[in-house]
């Protein structure tokens, strides 16, 4: 194995007598560096994205979801709270009431998602979501709400705007009455303390208000729509989930945080895919300059494959030197693309080079995963393994009697 390694790096740096084979396999070695630099870079960058969502996520949707089975809502009695709460690893519930209203300020009118809170929702970790205002529910005085972004902005309305909010809902109780179409409406009025931001699904839509107000408004009487689990730092999110189902039993569901949010993370993995596969297509077809930088180097060095195979050298050996050469090729230029990309993402991650204008970070997240830099060392590697084939396989059939 040592000889057509030492052959295959002497052929790299030695002196062609065709002069283009230089130029041919700089160019194939540029184009692996730029291949595998934009690889390590793009990758980094949505891992950055989906760590800064997930992150958001986090503190917006409870580590474990309770729902009832069949059911839109429930109570959540004493007896269902001790059977929660007896679990070591469960250090909270707390109960929310959801569902669709229709809310108006001024002229501006939208349909949006109403998310009743106790006194139990962690209002710690939800505070980071909040770009503007501060966490404020009211009490039986005044009644407040904290609404996305994206539904503030369709609004109008931001924390200290001085008209009321109106919320309102058909009655459950009261059948419609075309004479009197406002008997049949359960109304609310609150004003905006915050603006929270997420991600767009729940900007666009949600709003937070205190459980009593929503309960009221939507004539249900201490019933909820879900139980919030929050557990200790280090618990096994999967195990106690199947503690609380073989408990609670098939009358509810029970969801992770994971599988509340199932389609955002598919999404960003299908993405981060989809990219990786179209930067290994730009890499491919790179790699064909070393397809004809091998071609030619084969042509070039016919009197040197004919003494080695007069020396005694295998057709077997004379195909390593070619493949090693090849790989060579793809390793140092996608290996000098790698370590550049490292130094920009580490330059970003550390100073911030590129920032966001208006937004909940200050500049672009990215985050370094080692599986990505071996997925593009093994991506480049293969892909310089498989061109130099041919070639290879082309050098070592050359018989001696040609040669003269």
């Amino acid at each position: 194995m040592r000889l057509p390694i030492f052959i295959a790096y002497r052929y790299l740096f030695s002196k062609k007598k065709i002069n283009a084979i230089n130029i041919i396999t700089t160019i194939a070695a540029l184009g692996f560096g730029v291949g595998a630099f934009a690889m390590v870079v793009i990758l980094s960058a949505f891992n950055g994205f989906e760590n800064l969502i997930a992150g958001l996520i986090n503190n917006y949707d409870p580590e474990i979801k309770i729902t009832a089975t069949g059911r839109k809502t429930f109570e959540f009695t004493n007896e269902l709270r001790s059977d929660i709460l007896r679990f070591e690893d469960i250090i909270s519930a707390s109960s929310s009431l959801e569902e669709k209203v229709v809310i108006k300020y001024n002229n501006h009118q939208e349909i949006a998602k109403i998310r009743g809170v106790d006194t139990f929702f962690d209002k710690a970790k939800f505070d980071s979501l909040i770009v503007m205002g501060s966490y404020d529910l009211g009490d039986t005085n005044s009644a407040f709400g904290i609404f996305g972004g994206g539904l503030a902005s369709k609004l109008g309305v931001f924390p200290g705007s001085q008209n009321p909010i109106a919320v309102f809902v058909p009655r459950r109780d009261v059948e419609f009455n075309s004479l009197n179409p406002q008997e049949a409406l359960s109304t609310k009025y609150i004003r905006a303390s915050a603006v929270f931001l997420v991600y767009e699904d729940i900007d666009n839509e949600v709003f937070i208000t205190s459980l009593p107000l929503a309960q009221e408004l939507l004539s249900y009487k201490n019933a909820i729509s879900s139980i919030d689990v929050g557990l200790k730092p280090n618990a096994d999110i999967n195990e106690v989930k199947e503690q609380l189902q073989r408990k609670l039993g098939s009358s509810y569901i029970i969801k992770t945080r994971e599988e509340l949010n199932e389609l955002i993370y598919k999404i960003f993995k299908s993405e981060k895919w989809f990219t990786y596969a179209i930067l290994s297509l730009v890499i491919l077809i790179s790699s064909f300059n070393i397809f004809g930088s091998l071609i030619m180097l084969v042509l070039d060095k016919k009197k040197d494959i004919g003494i080695l195979k007069s020396m005694g050298a295998e057709e077997g050996t004379i195909r390593k030197v070619f493949i090693w050469q090849g790989s060579f090729i793809a390793i140092m230029g996608g290996g000098a693309g790698v370590i550049l990309a490292l130094l920009l993402v580490l330059a970003q991650m550390k100073f911030g080079l590129l920032r966001i204008e208006n937004s909940i970070v200050e500049s672009y997240p990215v985050a370094i995963l080692a599986k990505d830099i071996l997925l593009t060392c093994f991506t480049i590697f293969i892909i310089g393994f498989l061109i130099s084939l041919y070639p290879a396989s082309k050098a070592a059939k050359t018989k001696i009697q040609q040669l003269n």
